[in-house]
């Protein structure tokens, strides 16, 4: 069996919670450029001619949102709890302007 190949990663972002849609949108974005930014550099490395000597990986960001209450939700399709997924370029326009503007933010009791 051969060895697993290394991968060059940019350096982990921890998660965050808001409770300000807008300062989320802005994180969202940061993360986004960074970790587009990481691979567009590691490409052009590349096309001028430095090779290749392990993988390279980036994430898109993600929204976690929690629910604990069916009060806004279709309960018959959506139960409460945890809704996760991730922000690419053409989800990133849509759905940050959904979170500006249509999104009740309030504090976690648990504060995570």
């Amino acid at each position: 069996m051969s060895p697993t190949p290394s991968i060059e990663i940019p350096p982990p972002i921890t998660t965050e919670a808001f409770v300000d849609a807008a300062a989320a949108v802005v994180r969202l974005e940061e993360i986004y450029e960074r970790n587009t930014g990481f691979l567009r550099n590691r490409f052009e490395a590349y096309v001028n001619g430095v090779p290749f000597t392990t993988r390279v990986r980036a994430h898109y960001p993600f929204v976690r949102i929690t629910t604990s209450s069916h009060a806004r939700l279709d309960s018959s399709r959506r139960p409460s709890g945890l809704r996760k997924t991730t922000i690419t370029l053409n989800s990133l326009a849509h759905r940050t302007t959904w979170l500006r503007s249509d999104l009740p933010i309030s504090p976690s009791r648990s504060g995570s």
